[in-house]
């Protein structure tokens, strides 16, 4: 009796350390899962303000017309179940970037680089509405591409992608002019 009595407390002492297990693993993913959730409103700061500097600079050489960027202030929040839109139009030229948070916390499943939001930047004018075409790339905030994360293209087309930035912007642009 003595000897069952003490594999009992065994499998008691073995189950309790099993359940400390858990709790500090659960506890380490919901720091993980806050992590990600401050990165990603971080990013779509940086997104909002990759576009807002765009449209400052472009503004600056434009003497009649303007850049428009909408919505005028960094977005508020972002969660599964919504998405982002920013807007940059000029006389109908529109750049609009629609951005969600991916299935998974980090993700591969659309872009080779691990990443925790997604979207797409559509292009258009009223030309390539009239023959229903809109212009689309798909977007990628990799948060381990640098030490601050980077928002990444990716033109499925032509199979290249690079760096979302003032540039790739401006070249977006030119082609709906």
């Amino acid at each position: 009796m003595l000897f069952h009595r003490e594999s009992r407390e065994q499998r008691f002492r073995k189950l309790a350390r099993r359940i400390e297990e858990v709790r500090r693993n659960d506890e380490a993913e919901a720091r993980r899962r806050s992590q990600i959730a401050e990165e990603r409103m971080r990013a779509l700061g940086m997104l909002w303000e990759i576009c807002r500097n765009f449209a400052d600079h472009l503004n600056r050489h434009i003497e009649q017309e303007r850049v428009d960027l909408a919505p005028p202030d960094p977005p508020a929040d972002i969660n599964e179940d919504s998405s982002v839109q920013l807007l940059l139009n000029l006389r109908g030229r529109v750049l609009l970037l629609d951005i969600r948070v991916p299935s998974n916390l980090v993700s591969t499943d659309n872009f080779r680089k691990p990443y925790i939001l997604e979207g797409e930047v559509r292009f258009f004018n009223q030309k390539l509405l009239d023959e229903e075409r809109v212009e689309e790339h798909a977007v990628f905030f990799c948060h381990e591409e640098t030490r601050q994360g980077a928002w990444m293209y990716w033109n499925s087309r032509s199979y290249t992608s690079g760096r979302l930035d003032e540039d790739y912007l401006a070249g977006l642009l030119e082609q709906i002019l």
